[in-house]
């Protein structure tokens, strides 16, 4: 080989070599790069056996089916009560989607709020915008507007509560009692009657002996024909070996079975026809109270029913000679004296004189109970009229005397001014209701706390994000009817639980992922192989031909030295 020839081929060689050497040094480096890709993507797997989802678990039951969403918090449901769990930021503002946001802006709420509770005709508004975003339809937009405006959702109210009513006076109402249907009905039972010469009955449209009354025994009356009088009804104890009052046993069991069944019934009818709101049910107790006091009164001291046996005085007794019940009667018809002309217990005395018994010593008591009733009502109207109400005169407008009707009482049944409002039903469904009082609800919390738009917020996996991060927190009403604001993590029905679907789709990754690049790092070992291969060879080639050089160069000097 010449010397020309044997330098370029020595730099070939050389050429050939160096860029064997840069392609394994290229492939090293792309085997590094995928190392650092292989741990990145075990970090990755690792990371996301980690993963959880939030669930809604209404039943308590570790259902965790229900994944947790804007809409099942913000929509109104069974499984939210018919009660925003509204979604809040750090300032307790609700954050709204693009949807109920647009509802919000028609009403003319600003983002900050108003700071108080608005009028009817801005919550008609929101509601009006719910509509025309889709977000509930216009009929049902139609029924919440037709709907008195919940002021209190949400600050310590209930449900919205919608019932048609009618309005009327005494003797209106007293025709919706017997449309209605609204009966008294009192039981007696034989027990009640010591053995002896004594008696209790009942007198009146229906006369029943209460010692006929084996087990008990049931009476029925019209409330209305007991309150106009066209039905009679009167309790009678009649005692002969109690020489100065009705025999105490028989009164007492008369006065604790059978007066407060009475009430019961009274309590019980006004409560299912009457339109009851709270100012109701306490003109009902101040009734029965008042009732109590009338009829039942008892010593302060001891609890017991006062009778004539332990104090005469508290029955404001009349005459001489130890006298009567209250209200003592003048009618001489012994046996069939009807107490109607009397509040309260009367005893019929003989030949009117003003005593407690017979000349016999035959005592008795009586008592009516239509007039019970009506001073039942009269206490009832008194309490709702106002019972510091004086009419022009300088009179009160209701009064409840005992003794003599005709003496300064002036009851329910003489007042035909007075207006009575009873319910009739309702056009609206509960489940409407429902939706206004949510809807209600929800609107009076934005107008108090202030709102947000965030139109992101219905997609799940932000919405758990934000929680998680702590950007959105979760607001519900408590047992007392106000809201408050918590973290995700202390509400009851809301559970973080793994996600194996996003952890079984990393682990799907990973080894995809981690095959291929196991594919590609034997692919490039086989090359760098090759390479290192290809570098032995060229190596021993270019130590001959520079060795051969070496020697042609030695040969050239030797002959020309020569």
């Amino acid at each position: 080989m010449g010397l020309a020839a044997g330098q370029a081929r020595l730099l070939s060689i050389t050429a050939r070599k160096s860029d064997c050497e840069f392609q394994s040094m290229r492939l090293s480096h792309q085997k590094i790069a995928m190392a650092r890709e292989l741990a990145d993507l075990s970090n990755e797997y690792q990371d996301s056996l980690q993963m959880t989802k939030l669930v809604y678990d209404y039943y308590g039951k570790g259902d965790t089916s229900m994944a947790l969403s804007y809409s099942l918090l913000m929509s109104p449901s069974a499984l939210n009560d018919y009660m925003p769990i509204t979604v809040t930021d750090s300032l307790g503002r609700v954050t709204l989607n693009s949807k109920l946001a647009a509802a919000a802006r028609k009403a003319g709420i600003p983002q900050e709020g108003l700071g108080c509770l608005p009028s009817e005709v801005t919550r008609n508004l929101f509601i009006m915008g719910l509509a025309e975003q889709g977000t509930i339809t216009t009929d049902m937009a139609n029924k919440i507007t037709g709907l008195p405006y919940n002021q209190a959702a949400g600050f310590g109210g209930g449900a919205t509560v919608a019932t048609v009513t009618e309005q009327g006076n005494y003797e209106s109402f007293l025709n919706h009692l017997k449309e209605v249907g609204a009966n008294i009905n009192i039981t007696l039972d034989k027990s009640w009657v010591p053995d002896g010469d004594n008696e209790m009955k009942l007198l009146g449209s229906q006369e029943v002996n209460v010692k006929d009354c084996k087990g008990g025994k049931n009476v029925t009356f019209s409330l209305a024909n007991l309150l106009n009088g066209s039905e009679q009804a009167s309790i009678y104890l009649w005692s002969k070996n109690d020489e100065d009052y009705v025999n105490q046993k028989m009164f007492e069991n008369a006065q604790t079975n059978i007066l407060p069944s009475l009430m019961d019934n009274m309590d019980k009818i006004l409560t299912e026809v009457l339109g009851i709101d709270n100012f109701a049910l306490g003109a009902l107790a101040y009734a029965r109270r008042m009732i109590e006091q009338t009829y039942i009164p008892t010593d302060n001291n001891t609890g017991n029913i006062i009778t004539s046996s332990n104090n005469g005085d508290a029955f404001n007794w009349k005459g001489s000679n130890s006298g009567g019940f209250i209200g003592i009667g003048t009618n001489s018809n012994h046996g069939n004296a009807a107490a109607i002309e009397h509040i309260g217990w009367t005893s019929n005395s003989y030949k009117n004189a003003v005593v407690g018994w017979f000349e016999d010593k035959k005592s008795e008591a009586r008592l009516d109970i239509g007039n019970m009733l009506n001073a039942y009502l009269t206490y009832f109207a008194d309490y709702m009229n106002g019972t510091s109400k004086t009419d022009k005169y300088g009179m009160e407008v209701f009064y409840v005397n005992k003794g003599q009707i005709v003496e300064a009482n002036r009851l329910a049944n003489t007042n035909n001014t007075f207006e009575y409002v009873w319910k009739v039903g309702s056009d609206v469904s509960s489940d409407d209701l429902g939706q206004a009082t949510f809807y209600d609800t929800l609107f009076n919390q934005i107008c108090s706390k202030g709102w947000t738009e965030n139109e992101r917020i219905v997609e799940n996996d932000y919405l758990r994000e934000m929680l998680q991060n702590g950007m959105q927190f979760i607001s519900k009403v408590k047992d007392d009817g106000y809201y408050y604001q918590g973290n995700y993590a202390t509400d009851a029905y809301i559970k973080e639980i793994p996600d194996e679907s996003l952890i079984a789709k990393a682990e799907a990754k990973y080894n995809t992922e981690k095959a291929k690049l196991n594919t590609k790092e034997e692919t490039i070992d086989m090359k760098m192989k090759n390479l290192d291969t290809e570098i032995s060879s060229l190596t021993t080639e270019y130590d001959t031909v520079k060795n051969i050089i070496s020697k042609n160069v030695e040969k050239c000097f030797k002959r020309f030295n020569a």
